[in-house]
This record gives C-alpha cells, sequence and structure tokens, in this order.
C-alpha cells in the first residue's frame, strides 16, 4: 500500500484534503470510506436489534429519481456551500454532521423504535469523503459519486427483494419528484455561480445567484409543505 494511502485512511487526516486528487485515487478513498460504512451499517444494524427488540428499520418510498438527485442536493446543501462559503475544515465539517444527524430521522414514523440509527452511523464515513472530497477541489466528483451510489444501493435493494423499485414517485411523491429535480438544479446553478465568481461579472454573479437561491427556497418550501401535508 503506498504511503499516501496509508496516510489518508488514518483517522488524524480525516478532515484534511487527500494527498492525491486524480479521480482513480478518489475512487480508491471513495471504496475505502464506503466498505467502511458498509460495515458499520450491518454491525449496528444487528447490535440495534438485540438492544430495541421491536426495532423497525426505516422505510419508506423511494424513487429512481428522488435517489439521483440526492446527490446535488445533498453535497451542496450540506458540504459545498460550507465549501465555498466558509472555506474551512470546521465550517464543512459542522454542517457535514447535520447532514449524519438527520439520517436518523429518515421515516415518516418517530419513534424510539423506528429511528434511522444504522443509517446515521452509515453516513458517517460518506461525511469524511465528502468533507475531503470537496477540500481537495474535486466537489463535482463528490456529486456524481453520491448520485451513483445512492443508485447502485437502491438498485440493489430492489434485485434482493428488499425495495421495490421506480423510476419515479405515485400521487404526492410524483410532485415530490418534479420538485427535486428543480431543487438540485436550483443548487447545482448557486455552486456553479459561487465557483465562478471570479470568471463573470458582478452584475451576472448577482442576478444568477439572486435568481438561485429564490428558485432553491421556492422548489424547498413546495417540498416540505409536501411532506408536512402527508405527516398530517
Amino acid at each position: 500500500m503506498h504511503p499516501k494511502q496509508i496516510y489518508d485512511m488514518n483517522p488524524r487526516s480525516w478532515t484534511k484534503k487527500f494527498q492525491k486528487n486524480s479521480i482513480s485515487y478518489l475512487i480508491q478513498m471513495a471504496a475505502f470510506y464506503h466498505a467502511l460504512s458498509i460495515t458499520i451499517m450491518y454491525a449496528s444494524s444487528f447490535g440495534i436489534s438485540h438492544v430495541i427488540s421491536d426495532y423497525e428499520a426505516p422505510s419508506f418510498p423511494i424513487s429512481v429519481v428522488m435517489t439521483v438527485t440526492s446527490g446535488p442536493i445533498e453535497e451542496i446543501l450540506f458540504f459545498g456551500l460550507a465549501y465555498y462559503v466558509a472555506g474551512t475544515p470546521q465550517a464543512i465539517l459542522f454542517t457535514g454532521a447535520i447532514w449524519s444527524v438527520a439520517h436518523i430521522f429518515s421515516t415518516h414514523v418517530f419513534q424510539i423504535n423506528t429511528l434511522g440509527y444504522a443509517s446515521f452511523l452509515f453516513a458517517i464515513p460518506h461525511m469524511f469523503f465528502s468533507i475531503r472530497t470537496w477540500l481537495s477541489g474535486k466537489g463535482w466528483f463528490a456529486i456524481l459519486f453520491h448520485s451513483v451510489w445512492n443508485t447502485a444501493f437502491l438498485l440493489s435493494y430492489c434485485y434482493l427483494g428488499i425495495k421495490e423499485c421506480s423510476v419515479v414517485g405515485t400521487v404526492n411523491y410524483l410532485t415530490v419528484d418534479f420538485l427535486a429535480i428543480g431543487l438540485a438544479a436550483s443548487l447545482i446553478s448557486i455552486i456553479w455561480t459561487l465557483h465562478n465568481k471570479s470568471k463573470i461579472s458582478k452584475t451576472v454573479y448577482t442576478k444568477i445567484l439572486i435568481f438561485s437561491i429564490t428558485a432553491f427556497l421556492l422548489f424547498e418550501v413546495l417540498i416540505n409543505f409536501i411532506y408536512i401535508k402527508m405527516l398530517l
């Protein structure tokens, strides 16, 4: 194993940029972090089922569209914005931690025996991979990998019969899927504008940013309105 790989696998370096940022190297690091995620998820699931005897793993409809759009939405919202606005590992770690904790509540029934504990633990290694990928100047790779990883995971579950696959959701979830596409597009526009700040005029920069933020807020409000309506 190369010394740079050993250094990057050491937990002491997990809030620093990678020693290399080539695509092949990032794929190797992604394999390391996500193998760790899978191991933690299954080990914790086993432990939780013994601690909480009537535990039920969270389950709700997830479409391929929702899975794909979660890549740009989650990466930009919880990692990319902190990277471009604050630019410090501490800031990205803070917002990334919020993203990880949010996985606990990825359920429609908020009870002790239905919360997503394993999902939270599963997300922690992924969080550090995302932090380091953005710090290494490869935010686009973090977005792409997140979408591909989520999609591969969903399709594997569908193939094994754990979940039912659908390209888009039904009824309210269909509306959420279309809104999620708009939400992802608005966030991509925001992060593209921040990334190219020095390459475009101040006037164009301001106009695109205002329009993109307005669109993002609109899509976010509509999505949350639908989710709240479904919970009531």
